[in-house]
């Protein structure tokens, strides 16, 4: 304890004297502009690493309904690619990956295998019914997947870095993943969002909530497929925001998924977070922050 308090007073003494600063000077360096269309190819120098994942099955996964692209985070997308950024991004870290999209229409793109599927949701005039699609597609495409890792991802992400590869191992120890969500308590995500209904339970909405990309499962995970069961169950029956599907399936099986921090889908709250491996290029201040070029 006193040497911590002489440290301190130190660092004081140092910051009078004007050795030392109590915030650090601002980079002004300007940002490499990142796009999906100059990536360089990436080679594993991890031979433990490179070993374990050639010894392993992994499967993409993308969930694209309406012939027009529309974001809801409001950025706008080359609507010729339908998948990028985040198609090139990830295949950039998984070159041997399994890439599939669900859809409702002909949606062909090289390389990536297109399974055509009807929409069991009901209310098909109701305005987030294609979103209500998208999401129950998410939780029954890591069911369907005959993969070891299965991901399932929104197509305006921006892999930006190797710790991607830390997903696989975080699966593979907790069975099953979902990404945080910057208004973390569920009353705030109701209270903010589109689709959002009225919490009823006991907990007040004082639960997690949840972003659905990326998503993850384990081929052996029974809680993880009990849990994404129960998903696809509450979004037909009850119908709304996929956080609040969550919240359902989560309190009815006593199971949730692993919570994976802010770094695997930065959006625009957590912009210079640090350590960033997924960038939720759909906000438009994340593309603007970190310089993508979308």
């Amino acid at each position: 304890m006193i040497g911590t308090l002489l440290w301190r007073l130190r660092e004081a003494k140092d910051v009078l004297l004007g050795k030392k600063k109590t915030i650090s000077e601002i980079n002004t360096t300007p940002k490499r502009i990142l796009s999906a269309d100059n990536l360089q190819e990436y080679k594993i120098e991890n031979q433990e690493l490179k070993l374990f994942l050639d010894s392993i099955s992994i499967e993409f996964l993308f969930c694209e309904f309406g012939e027009n692209r529309v974001n809801a985070g409001g950025s706008e997308f080359n609507v010729k690619n339908r998948l990028e950024p985040s198609l090139s991004t990830i295949r950039q870290f998984f070159p041997n990956a399994k890439f599939t999209v669900y859809s409702d229409f002909d949606l062909e793109i090289d390389g990536v295998d297109l399974k055509i599927v009807k929409s069991p949701i009901p209310e098909k005039e109701h305005p987030r019914y294609l979103y209500r699609t998208a999401d129950y597609f998410k939780f029954k495409s890591l069911l369907e997947s005959e993969a070891d890792f299965r991901c399932v991802v929104d197509s305006d992400m921006f892999a930006v870095s190797s710790d991607i590869y830390s997903l696989v191992y975080l699966t593979k120890t907790f069975g099953f993943c979902a990404p945080y969500n910057p208004r973390n308590l569920l009353k705030r995500d109701m209270e903010m969002s589109m689709d959002a209904k009225q919490i009823l339970d006991e907990s007040g909405g004082f639960g997690h909530s949840y972003n659905q990309s990326p998503m993850t499962l384990w081929k052996d995970s029974e809680d993880g497929r009990k849990f994404f069961e129960n998903c696809c169950d509450f979004m037909i029956k009850e119908p709304s925001r996929a956080s609040l599907v969550m919240w359902k399936a989560a309190r009815k099986t006593s199971i949730s998924p692993y919570l994976l921090p802010a770094e695997f889908c930065v959006c625009g709250e957590d912009v210079g977070i640090g350590n960033e491996i997924l960038l939720h290029v759909g906000h438009p201040k994340v593309a603007q922050f970190y310089n993508v070029k979308i």
